[in-house]
């Protein structure tokens, strides 16, 4: 009698060497990142992340600076703050207007996928990086530093690493150059 054992198989023979096939066709991979990108037009991709960020940019530009308002209209505040930050204070409200008044330029040029979109929008996160700093900084030195100092640390660090990504992003993005690329009549 011939026993053989029903688990044990033959291995299975090695896939033959050589391009992968589709079909009758040997795969085609392409290396080169201008071949990747080239299709890459529109506000898709990380472009959606960008419009959501500068939304989100204005609503808080607009909580942020109505709060910074009404604390300076407190009788109860601004008999407790010295001149050092109440200017301050102002600096930073000074700061946020304009920074609201370019991130809505910006977005209205990424609306109407203007050509002039990209280099608007580097303005925009690298004055903001600038002046947010500076104002951070004008108020922790005006309150003394400790705790506040912590904060204005920790604000000046995140938007350096909020900010920097996305000027890279809208730098380097074949994506951005080719949605925002100037139109020829």
């Amino acid at each position: 009698m011939h026993e053989e054992d029903p688990y044990r198989r033959e291995p299975a023979q090695p896939a033959p060497r050589g391009a992968l096939q589709l079909g009758d066709q040997p795969l085609q991979f392409s290396t080169a990142r201008s071949e990747r990108n080239r299709g890459a037009v529109g506000r898709g991709g990380w472009l959606i992340g960008v419009a959501i960020m500068m939304v989100w940019s204005l609503l808080f530009a607009m909580a942020n600076a109505g709060g910074m308002a009404a604390l300076l209209a407190s009788p109860e505040v601004a008999s407790a703050m010295d001149g050092a930050k109440a200017g301050a204070l102002r600096f930073y409200l000074a700061v946020s207007a304009a920074m609201f008044a370019l991130n809505l330029v910006a977005l209205v040029l990424f609306a109407i996928k203007s050509p002039w979109f990209p280099r608007v929008y580097v303005a925009w996160l690298g004055i903001d990086l600038i002046l947010v700093s500076i104002a951070t900084g004008l108020l922790s030195q005006a309150s003394g530093g400790g705790f506040a100092g912590v904060a204005a640390a920790a604000l000046i660090g995140r938007v350096l690493f909020w900010n920097g990504p996305w000027m890279a992003y809208a730098i380097m993005s074949e994506r951005v150059k080719n949605t925002f690329a100037a139109r020829r009549a």
